[in-house]
């Protein structure tokens, strides 16, 4: 699945503004007083504004697995990267997940990720800058019942668990694009905040959508 473009809400258009074209220095291709959209790579990423939006997402951006040292330097020069409990603020590659991956937050509380995915041929020339972010990969989607929400993925949109399940945790897609599956109040990576549901629209491979309104069994937040 390649995740085409992911439509969250924000109460403060400005701050994501401010921090998406200008921090992190993605083009805006479409901008109104009620909606923003920039372009990360090959995907495009809309906020609507909502003044009375609380929630956060978990979204990851692809990137060269050839710059991840040059990636994390230009992160740091820019953002507080995320840490865990031990102070680390780099993680993997590891046995189960062939990446690295680094955390950081944008001024709406989501929490962004640059994945590297060791196993992908993203051989890029550095430096590193916003034209090495590649896609929208990942998003988190935050249910009441994991193992019933990956069965409907599955027979809706034929997305099968990539790298094994858990009632907890299911990543389903795969290497291009996945939804992270987990349940209210399982803690994300690195900082273990507690997940919480948010409204969202995602379209995907160019012929498949998916909102928080039609997911059966999305946690918490209803339309």
């Amino acid at each position: 699945m390649h995740i085409d473009h992911l439509t969250l809400r924000g109460r403060d258009l400005r701050a994501q503004r401010d921090f998406y074209a200008g921090t992190l220095g993605l083009p805006v291709v479409a901008e109104t007083p009620e909606r923003l959209t920039v372009q990360a790579g090959s995907s495009s990423l809309t906020f609507g504004h909502d003044p009375a939006h609380t929630a956060f997402s978990h979204l990851a951006f692809d990137i060269p697995r050839a710059l991840v040292d040059g990636a994390q330097a230009w992160l740091e020069a820019r953002v507080p990267l995320l840490a865990d409990h031990d102070g680390r603020n780099r993680f993997g590659p590891n046995e189960q997940w062939n990446t690295t991956n680094l955390y950081f937050a944008d001024p709406a509380g989501n929490i962004l990720e640059f994945i590297a995915r060791h196993d992908l041929p993203h051989d890029h020339a550095g430096p590193f800058g916003p034209g090495h972010i590649l896609h929208v990969s990942e998003f988190g989607l935050v249910v009441d019942d994991v193992p019933g929400a990956v069965r409907w993925l599955g027979d809706t949109h034929d997305l099968r668990p990539f790298n094994g399940r858990s009632d907890t945790f299911t990543a389903v897609g795969g290497h291009g694009g996945m939804l992270i599956v987990v349940p209210a109040g399982r803690g994300w990576m690195p900082t273990g905040q507690p997940a919480v549901p948010a409204p969202f629209a995602l379209a995907w491979s160019g012929i498949h959508s998916l909102t928080s309104a039609t997911v059966p069994t999305l946690a918490g937040w209803r339309p």
